[in-house]
Order: C-alpha cells, then structure tokens, then sequence
C-alpha cells in the first residue's frame, strides 16, 4: 500500500476502487494462505486525519466497497505512520484515536461488524455513543467465554 495513495484516496481525488486496485497489486504472496503488505511511506509533511476522512471508509465499508480487513490495514497504516496524524487532545481527535485503535484491534475492542460500522459512523457524525461502552466489551468476552472461545479479557 502506497500512503499516496491513500491520502489521495482521503482527499476524493481517486476513486475507492482505484485505491483498491492499487492496494491489491501491491500485496506479495509469501506462503500458501498468507500475503504481505509492504507499506510504502511519504517522508516529509503529514496528513490529519478528520472524523469526515473515518466517515468516508464507513460509507465505503457499509457499501460494500471495502471490507473490514482493509479497514484494520487502513487503521495499522494511520497508527504506524508518521505522515498521518490527528490530534489526540481535541474532542475530535480523542473519538477518532479511539475508533482508529478499535479498527486495529477488533481482537481486543469492538468486533468489525456493519452493525458497529454503523455505529461508528453515527458516533463520528454526533460524537455521541451510547453503543461502545465497558459493559458491550465484557458481554463480548463472556459471550467467548460462555462459547468455550477464549477472548483477550
């Protein structure tokens, strides 16, 4: 993945499925069900990330056009690059570094269901939640529990 390529996917000037094609022809195949994702990084500036850039890979994720799995390598690309950034003070930053790291780690927060995207998106739109909270994170983990799964608690 080209982090141009992303921002310019951010900034409408290409189309999600030409992010797409671009993403997928960047992935190298490494063993029989895995692949890899190198990640070529802009080095001088920085993009900020808005809670209308997140807005926008919800429409995408709820129409179908990405799917969750692009959207956790979106949010590991934000978290581990120096290019993207946002401002974890403001109100608005504080709700986006939340839903970012929730994307990142959907093993140990919210599960990357349409249902949450949904959710996500109302919370980014209102910045109002009354759907992620520590009590939906522990019937989570003791519905894995009470499955038999083991879950990160």
């Amino acid at each position: 993945m080209r982090e141009q390529k992303l921002k310019e996917y951010l900034e409408n000037s290409l189309t999600v499925e030409e992010f797409m094609l671009d993403w997928k022809t960047s992935q190298q195949k490494i063993g029989y069900e895995t692949s890899s994702f190198p990640i070529e990084q802009i080095e001088d500036g920085e993009f900020e990330i808005t809670k209308d850039h997140l807005i926008k890979i919800c429409n995408d994720l709820l129409n179908e056009n990405l799917q969750a799995f692009d959207v956790q390598t979106i949010a590991f690309v934000f978290i581990s690059s120096i290019y993207f950034t946002w401002d974890g003070q403001s109100q608005d930053g504080k709700i986006i570094s939340e839903i970012i790291f929730n994307w990142d780690n959907p093993t140990i927060g919210f599960d990357l269901t349409k249902e949450n995207f949904e959710h996500w998106k109302k919370y980014l739109e209102t910045g109002k939640t009354d759907y992620f909270t520590k009590e939906a994170l522990k019937r989570k983990f003791r519905g894995l529990k009470k499955n038999g799964l083991r879950g990160n608690s």
